[in-house]
């Protein structure tokens, strides 16, 4: 690219991380921080940092991504979903988008430590199913793998709300709510009770570095091309 005057201007390469809300969006941001990963929430054409941008769901994110592609610059693209009630529908549906984008690459099945795609000419894609790329389940779910290993309060949070739900349950029967009332119940109980995820990752109460933890952001280094710690 040049200027007017035609010096020769290098253009930054764009780094974009699609999410689907606003918690995953703290979340990661908080967990790259965490990492001392450079990263900035929105659109920054300024700096060559990973911009973490919210869609508002699974079907936007999917939406978008044809935009995305045609970003001038973009040399990593990750896009981070839930799996939900099914992992391989989830996959299924992200594959087939990449592959209209013209990713001829795509597995048939996500990879356990996430998926990076690297085709010569295209932009870098990485793909992380929430939890963990192999189970069903969402966020709160990948969550429960920052606990602290010293922890002894998430297993009452599991029993009490097992026994809340067998008298009234307001939420709807099945696992992933379920999982969303016993990680917000354990957060209840924290020195500074009921604060965000990505708050509670902020202040230590969730560790940015177990092996959950660790696995998402050497995956997040794949995609990125950013040297290990």
């Amino acid at each position: 690219m040049s200027n007017d005057e035609g010096l020769i201007i290098e253009e930054r390469p764009v780094k974009v991380l699609l999410v689907e809300g606003k918690d995953d969006l703290n979340v990661c941001y908080q967990l790259l921080q965490s990492h001392e990963i450079a990263a900035v929430i929105g659109r920054d054409t300024a700096t060559a940092d990973i911009q973490i941008l919210e869609k508002v769901g699974f079907t936007e994110v999917l939406k978008s991504l044809p935009q995305e592609f045609k970003v001038s610059g973009l040399t990593s693209l990750g896009i981070v979903v839930d799996a939900d009630q099914d992992l391989q529908t989830c996959w299924d549906k992200v594959r087939v988008r990449l592959q209209k984008q013209g990713y001829s690459t795509v597995p048939p099945h996500p990879d356990p430590n996430g998926t990076v795609i690297c085709e010569s000419d295209r932009p870098t894609v990485g793909v992380w199913i929430m939890p963990n790329n192999q189970l069903t389940g969402t966020l709160e779910g990948f969550c429960r793998y920052l606990i602290p290993a010293e922890d002894r309060l998430w297993e009452h949070a599991e029993q009490i709300v097992e026994q809340i739900i067998q008298v009234q349950r307001h939420f709807p029967d099945n696992e992933n709510y379920e999982m969303k009332a016993k990680i917000h119940t354990w957060l209840a109980w924290q020195a500074l009770p009921g604060k965000p995820l990505g708050v509670a990752i902020r202040s230590k109460f969730l560790d940015a570095r177990t092996d959950g933890a660790e696995l998402f952001v050497g995956w997040i280094r794949l995609v990125y091309g950013l040297d290990s710690e």
